[in-house]
């Protein structure tokens, strides 16, 4: 009886405060209107970014510096940049620097693979390299407290990489595996074919491998194009932030990178310019059998540093730079064309492109580019809603804000202001020169930059489904079509040209 009162007694308490609390909410309920689900929620005005702070300091071998400190966690994010991306590799070459980059981490003079990983394993991180049109970067991140192996194996790896025969060989296998996938890949064919055509001869017309690139690739080939273009003065740049001291990271660069990396003669790379179209054109990657067509179609770009980049931004968000977007809201809302379109400006070094792409069903191919370049002149020609205007705005200024939260991002954007030279307050500025672009400046960077009339349009589909109807929307025009390898295999109407 004794043991049964006590609980006896927390229940009956137990029950008596759920009562309160059902007594509460009703009346809660009876007091608070509900929210209005019919208009949407107010927007706050997007903070400007304030960067942690920064030092910049260059070697006496060339090697720029910039040190960010970074105290919200223990940890330290390592990049080393230099100026030996794909647009450095003759077209005969092409993959070579990406084979580089993948290889780096294969073997050293003291470390086989295999130690390396486990190297970066004990420091807390990993190590990689990848490759992109102007740049091959090395990225590597762990514990603050072992800061100094990090800059060990990182300069083993950028100085001293052995590429291995055998390892070399493998990844020749696997390259050549990867290049079967992506050519059954639609949006694969679209882009190779697109940057070829947009760029003509200059060297950022070519972004991928071919079976006889990939099979010339060798330890010879690999440390002749390490060795000519990894240099301290070929644009090098090295970003740490972290939890760290400047002074001790300025000892570990002098250390590791300054005394021993010895500058050269960076190469220079031919730099023809690009072609100018006079008209529109349409051209046909061949898929027989598929099911839908995948749409590429844009114009030559700008830069980071164009004076109109921001409103080409704006501009860009209203078109179609994220869900919503006028080209989604009627290819995929209104008029069900697609599951997904976009837009985009992608800058480069010294070049840019601007596009949209899309994949539709094949039996409306000829609909769909025709509503996306009305639309493209609508924003040509037409005005900017307040609403689109502060919509784009508030997107582009949010987003870049979220982008900056990880000690990895913060890393990635330090770095990518310093290899392509923009302003010291870059980051610090973004919010603002975005909310500053008035629908007047985006329209007429529109005007300038998005040109429909004489834009380059590739699809990868099947021809012969669609080829009639694409015709049709240009009288007199004539279409290209090439096979998945990039060769032209024929023309329509029919010209004598190749066979399909």
């Amino acid at each position: 009886m004794t043991l049964l009162y006590p609980f006896r007694k927390v229940l009956l308490c137990s029950l008596f405060s759920l009562g309160m609390l059902a007594e509460l909410t009703v009346a809660q309920q009876t007091t608070i209107a509900p929210a209005d689900l019919s208009a949407q929620p107010a927007v706050g005005q997007v903070s400007p970014y304030h960067p942690p702070a920064s030092v910049q300091d260059q070697l006496p071998n060339g090697l720029r510096l910039l040190v960010v400190a970074d105290h919200r966690f223990p940890l330290v994010s390592i990049r080393l940049a230099v100026h030996a991306g794909n647009a450095l590799v003759p077209p005969a070459d092409a993959g070579l620097a990406g084979a580089v980059a993948a290889l780096l981490t294969a073997g050293t003079a003291t470390r086989s693979s295999l130690q390396i990983a486990q190297e970066a394993d004990r420091y807390g991180g990993a190590i990689a390299a990848t490759a992109a049109p102007d740049y091959l970067t090395v990225s590597t991140s762990g514990l603050a407290n072992r800061v100094t192996p990090m800059f060990q194996l990182l300069s083993q790896v950028v100085l001293h990489p052995t590429f291995p025969e055998e390892e070399v060989a493998l990844y020749k296998q696997n390259a050549l595996q990867e290049l079967m996938a992506e050519r059954a890949q639609p949006g694969f064919l679209a882009g190779v074919q697109f940057n070829k055509l947009l760029y003509g001869d200059n060297p950022y017309a070519v972004t991928a491998p071919t079976e006889e690139s990939i099979g010339s690739i060798s330890r010879t080939t690999l440390h002749r194009f390490h060795d000519r273009t990894f240099l301290p003065n070929n644009d090098a740049v090295l970003v740490v932030v972290g939890d760290v001291r400047v002074s001790v990271i300025r000892d570990l660069a002098q250390r590791y990178f300054g005394d021993t990396w010895k500058f050269g003669q960076p190469p220079q790379a031919p730099f023809l310019a690009p072609p100018v179209p006079a008209a529109r054109h349409v051209f046909i990657v061949d898929r027989p059998g598929s099911a839908q067509s995948t749409i590429l179609l844009g114009n030559l770009g700008i830069t980071r540093d164009a004076p109109d980049y921001f409103p080409l931004l704006v501009a860009n968000e209203v078109l179609g730079g994220s869900f919503n977007s006028r080209l989604v809201a009627d290819i995929r809302e209104q008029r069900g064309y697609a599951y997904g379109i976009g837009s985009a400006n992608r800058p480069q070094l010294k070049l840019g492109s601007w596009f949209v792409s899309t994949e539709v069903r094949t039996a409306v191919t000829s609909e769909a580019l025709k509503e996306i370049l009305r639309q493209l002149d609508a924003l040509r020609e037409g005005a900017i809603t307040a609403t689109e205007l502060d919509q784009a705005k508030n997107y582009l200024a949010g987003s870049f804000i979220r982008n900056l939260e990880t000690q990895a991002q913060v890393a990635d954007q330090f770095l990518m202001t310093a290899l392509y030279h923009l302003p010291p307050n870059y980051l610090e500025t973004y919010v603002s020169r975005v909310l500053a672009v008035t629908a007047a400046e985006a329209q007429e960077a529109a005007r300038r930059h998005i040109r429909p009339s004489t834009a380059t349009i590739v699809i990868v589909g099947d021809a012969r489904q669609i080829e009639l109807g694409l015709v049709n929307l240009q009288p007199g025009s004539m279409l290209t079509i090439f096979n998945d390898k990039g060769a032209q295999v024929g023309m329509f109407p029919p010209s004598g040209v190749g066979k399909r």
